[in-house]
This record gives structure tokens, C-alpha cells and sequence, in this order.
């Protein structure tokens, strides 16, 4: 992955990479009520889990496109969750987190619900 950020100062240079962006995504997902990773569907139980067994990734891609950033994002929906303000309120939290922690304008957040899993 190629670096998104770089800061330099007189001590050295930082780079910030699309995995780091990723796995900041990642962690908002998981503080959100609602909405998991393939990652984290897999390890809840129950028969609508299997389905996120056959997604081996987070399900998080961080994409340069032009001079935009964008994140896209194939999630699993808990059941009985209102899906459309789950990823309304994941979206915001994601933007905001990123911004903070590494300095970064997310333009676009894509949310794919993959599938239903049981909480």
C-alpha cells in the first residue's frame, strides 16, 4: 500500500499508510452499535455468521482516487438494527476519527451491508 500522508520535520518522516487508514476504520466499525467487519461477524456465533467465513479480509479498502480519498467499507449488519442510521452515524464516526488521529479529509465513505449477522 502505498503512503497517504507524509509529515516531515527535522527529527524524520512519518508516513501514514492506507493500512494504518484501514485499521482506524476498522476499530470505528466495531465501537458502533450495529454494523460489524467480516472479521468480526466471523467470530460471533450462530448460523448467520457462516456467511462472513467466506470473506477473508476486513472488508476495508482505502482508495486514492484522483486527489480524493475514499473508503469503502463491505460490512455485516447486526439484526433488528436500523441499518440506514447505523451507517449514517458509522460514516460520521469514521470521517471524524480519521481526521483526528491522522490528519486526513475523507471524501467519500461507501458502505456495502453484505449481509445479517446475529449480535
Amino acid at each position: 500500500m502505498a503512503e497517504l500522508k507524509r509529515i516531515s520535520s527535522e527529527l524524520g518522516d512519518i508516513y501514514i499508510s492506507e493500512r494504518a487508514i484501514a485499521q482506524i476504520c476498522a476499530r470505528v466499525v466495531s465501537e458502533q452499535d450495529g454494523l460489524r467487519t467480516p472479521r468480526q461477524a466471523r467470530e460471533s456465533s450462530g448460523f448467520l455468521s457462516t456467511i462472513a467465513q467466506a470473506v477473508k479480509s476486513d472488508g476495508i479498502e482505502v482508495l486514492k482516487e484522483d486527489r480524493r480519498l475514499v473508503v469503502k467499507m463491505s460490512l455485516f449488519a447486526v439484526y433488528g438494527v436500523r441499518i440506514q442510521e447505523a451507517a449514517q452515524k458509522t460514516i460520521t464516526e469514521v470521517k471524524a476519527r480519521v481526521r483526528e488521529l491522522a490528519g486526513l479529509e475523507i471524501d467519500d465513505v461507501i458502505i456495502e451491508v453484505t449481509g445479517i449477522v446475529k449480535e
